[in-house]
């Protein structure tokens, strides 16, 4: 498929790290990508600019900056001495090893390290989209699950010469906003718990909101929510709903604003009140808006006051989360 975008999102063969030789990746500037069109249809494509298309010369970067959120370089440079990392199960020879985000495995005393946590540099072009996603495609960039948000940008039209990965999640069975970007400074800047962003949505149940209704979504709920990580669930948490906006729109829709990211938060506080959820759109995410979405399934890129909405939130973000344990 051949778009307007001069950026192509390539998937090559991948040699582990085990397999390739030593050598660093060449870099060329980084750029920034904004164009505030929708883009749901192909058309005509200016060239390629990839950085990166054989399987021995992937875009890498230094062991040491795998930790670079939450370890200085020399405390980086120490855990990696310690012998407590590895590189797909096998030590590393120094700090100075590259390694290749989101196709190595680097684990740290055996637990694997989430560059879309990490404020892991992209190579190349940074990427911001503003994506409607639509009821049931799924937030998850692994394209061997069906109907990943991925593979369904492809069909829409949008080629990347890099990874993309979403900001925050939006269930299988909602819709609406959802950003999705190469860099990995954004999702420590918005979803970290001390500096988590407005998400905005509207809701239709199946019965009249009450005053009661309004009155308990807006001051809390005890609901009981289980999160995922890296396919595991974790302990369930059985917790009042943080205070929030809430606006009733008709007698069986109302908008809500959180500031949490409890998983289905909404639908578990509906419930609790004895309501079902028929339809759950987001509209709004840390001041970005659906303008120039003309449905659902169609994209755009981010324009020039949402990127330095998104720079902001990056210079704000002064709270370093202990997401790796370390000595000392």
């Amino acid at each position: 498929v051949v778009v307007s975008s001069p950026f192509q999102l390539t998937n090559p063969h991948r040699l582990p790290y085990a397999a390739r030789s030593g050598g660093s990746t060449e870099l060329h500037p980084r750029r920034v990508l904004i164009a505030p069109r929708v883009s749901s249809s192909p058309s005509a494509s200016s060239s390629s600019a990839s950085s990166t298309s054989s399987a021995d010369n992937q875009p890498s970067i230094r062991l040491n900056k795998c930790f670079r959120s939450t370890h200085s370089r020399r405390a980086a440079d120490a855990l990696i001495a310690s012998g407590r990392v590895t590189i797909n199960g096998s030590p590393p020879t120094g700090a100075g090893d590259r390694v290749v985000p989101f196709v190595d495995v680097v684990e740290v005393d055996g637990k694997r390290v989430n560059f879309e946590e990490l404020n892991v540099d992209s190579e190349g072009e940074r990427v911001y989209v503003a994506y409607w996603k639509p009821t049931g495609v799924v937030c998850t960039t692994d394209e061997r699950i069906k109907g990943n948000i991925i593979t369904e940008l492809e069909r829409a039209g949008l080629k990347v010469d890099s990874r993309l990965f979403t900001v925050g999640r939006l269930d299988k069975d909602s819709h609406g906003l959802i950003l999705l970007t190469n860099d990995g400074r954004v999702p420590n800047a918005v979803l970290r718990s001390e500096k988590k962003k407005d998400k905005v949505y509207v809701v239709d149940v199946d019965d009249d909101l009450t005053p009661d209704d309004l009155k308990r979504l807006r001051e809390g709920i005890v609901i009981t929510t289980v999160a995922q990580r890296d396919g595991q669930r974790k302990t369930p948490l059985t917790a009042a709903t943080k205070p929030c906006k809430v606006e009733q729109l008709s007698e069986r829709r109302f908008r809500i604003t959180l500031n949490e990211g409890r998983n289905r938060q909404i639908r578990r506080m509906c419930e609790a009140l004895r309501l079902r959820v028929l339809e759950l759109k987001r509209v709004e995410f840390m001041g970005i808006e659906m303008h120039g979405l003309d449905g659902p399934g169609t994209y755009r890129f981010c324009d020039e006051n949402e990127v330095e909405k998104l720079r902001g939130a990056i210079e704000d973000d002064k709270c370093v989360t202990q997401n790796i344990t370390k000595d000392g």
